[in-house]
């Protein structure tokens, strides 16, 4: 059995640069990789407040993200060598990974985090708050385009 790590993906930049590294950990290690997307309405009304003035159908939106989601997907991980799949869930994008981890039996959950001020925290929480709170496995923030703290040991392979 191949060991796996989920990695969330939303489209946005955050993501998709923990996509890149999760690609890169991926082909280091032998792993390979889960991509899930999570179909979340308010995730969209957030990003675009202006879809319910507009009259925009919240379903088109989520249709649209999610395509975009997968097409990026593709791109990042066209250079990998590492075998993966894409899949869509529709929830709590926090509680959505935890499930996606728990059914594949995935080593790690790796996602993009953002910089929340103290209010924007508080009123709407973080998906990778939720996740080192919550996940039953280990979870890898990347921010900045770098995962804080963490050093990957040369493989013995060949030694």
């Amino acid at each position: 059995m191949t060991k796996l790590m989920v990695v969330g993906v939303d489209g946005s930049a955050d993501s998709l640069t923990a996509l890149k590294m999760a690609g890169e950990l991926a082909e280091e290690s032998g792993t390979g990789l889960v991509v899930v997307h999570v179909r979340h309405e308010s995730g969209v009304v957030a990003a675009n407040g202006a879809l319910a003035g507009a009259g925009v159908a919240i379903n088109e939106a989520l249709d649209e993200v999610e395509a975009m989601s997968r097409g990026r997907a593709v791109d990042v991980l066209a250079g990998c060598r590492v075998p993966w799949r894409f899949e869509v869930a529709f929830g709590d994008p926090a509680s959505e990974l935890i499930a996606a981890a728990g059914h594949h039996r995935a080593i790690t959950i790796v996602v993009g985090g953002r910089t929340h001020g103290v209010v924007g925290g508080l009123v709407a929480g973080s998906v990778a708050q939720k996740l080192v709170r919550h996940s039953p496995v280990s979870v890898l923030v990347v921010r900045d385009g770098h995962p804080h703290g963490l050093h990957i040991a040369p493989s013995p392979v060949g030694r």
